[in-house]
């Protein structure tokens, strides 16, 4: 059974939640601030949803500090209007997101995606390490020299590795905005980076498909 942790100042939010996904086959951990679940080992739950508003140390700063040795799959809850908050969580390493007030089916559905995308990520051969704090990525301990909008790139095709990427939810994820039709500037993106990537592995690691996106592939 997949353990998942839920961190929430809200009483009402960690019951609720508590009884949906247990009742959907999860064993949930509920916490009420960063410091208790701090105080355990995350490496022992599937996934980690996380309130970005929390007393003491908040749903930012626990992001940060997790991301320092930790690559627990986080779906963050943030305010409707919070759009600075929401894209400071995916810089900080989150893997998605849902706006308050939510439905707990969504909720449920994100996490079951990042679940099977977490799977595939662990069972593939695909030796890239991301080093979400440094923004960094090396490839079987060789540091590859990466610009900010390649590294960003980078991070979105491994969290959905196997599964093909459109130009616009590339956009959304790490510009928080669709592409307009002629901006090419994450084909070139993609360009520059399957030509840093491809000293270090045989063939191509990303590969493009005819009116649909581009996917990273296991190897």
């Amino acid at each position: 059974m997949e353990k998942i942790a839920i961190i929430d100042d809200d009483d009402e939010i960690l019951e609720l939640l508590s009884q949906y996904l247990t009742n959907n086959g999860f064993e949930v951990y509920p916490y009420s601030d960063a410091e208790s679940f701090l105080n355990q080992d995350s490496s022992q739950f599937s996934s980690l949803v996380l309130d970005i508003g929390l007393p003491g140390i908040d749903g930012l700063e626990l992001c940060r500090i997790l991301r320092q040795d930790s690559t627990i799959p986080i779906i963050m809850l943030t305010a409707a209007s919070d759009d600075l908050d929401r894209i400071l969580g995916l810089e900080l390493g989150a893997d998605d997101y849902v706006s308050k007030p939510f439905n707990p089916r969504e909720l449920l559905a994100r996490i079951k995606a990042l679940l099977r995308r977490t799977k595939v990520d662990n069972d593939s051969n695909c030796h890239i390490n991301i080093n979400h704090v440094a923004r960094e990525a090396s490839v079987d301990g060789v540091v590859i020299g990466l610009t900010g909008a390649e590294f960003d790139l980078l991070c979105v095709l491994k969290k959905n590795i196997g599964i093909v990427q459109s130009r616009d939810q590339i956009g959304e994820s790490f510009r928080g905005r669709r592409t307009l039709p002629d901006d090419r500037s994450i084909d070139t993106t993609v360009s520059r980076l399957r030509h840093k990537l491809s000293s270090h592995f045989e063939g191509e690691i990303i590969q493009s498909v005819r009116g649909k996106g581009y996917v990273l592939l296991s190897k």
